[in-house]
């Protein structure tokens, strides 16, 4: 566990540690996102990764409620990876 420390200025800005901020990847102009877990601890993601997270956990119930397995998830995204790829080279 890395634990960096910031202040809060009289704004209520605060300064993201360059550590915290490089394996983010984050840049000026990126938006964060601070969410709250369960047990109050504070977890700050890059808020491009909210959407990913939530496009996965629809696609995830989605393919639940249609009994798809992985092997047919994986098989159909390899087609429409061939696809894509055919599609370039024409």
């Amino acid at each position: 566990m890395n634990i960096e420390v910031s202040r809060i200025t009289s704004k209520g800005q605060i300064t993201i540690p360059k550590a915290i901020r490089e394996r983010l990847n984050l840049a000026e102009g990126d938006k964060v996102a601070f969410i709250e877990d369960e047990t109050g601890k504070i977890i700050i993601i890059k808020s491009s990764a909210i959407a990913l997270r939530e496009f996965l956990d629809s696609m995830s119930k989605e393919v639940q409620a249609k009994g798809i397995t992985e092997k047919e998830l994986l098989d159909d995204l390899e087609q429409v990876r061939e696809e894509m790829w055919n599609g370039r080279k024409e």
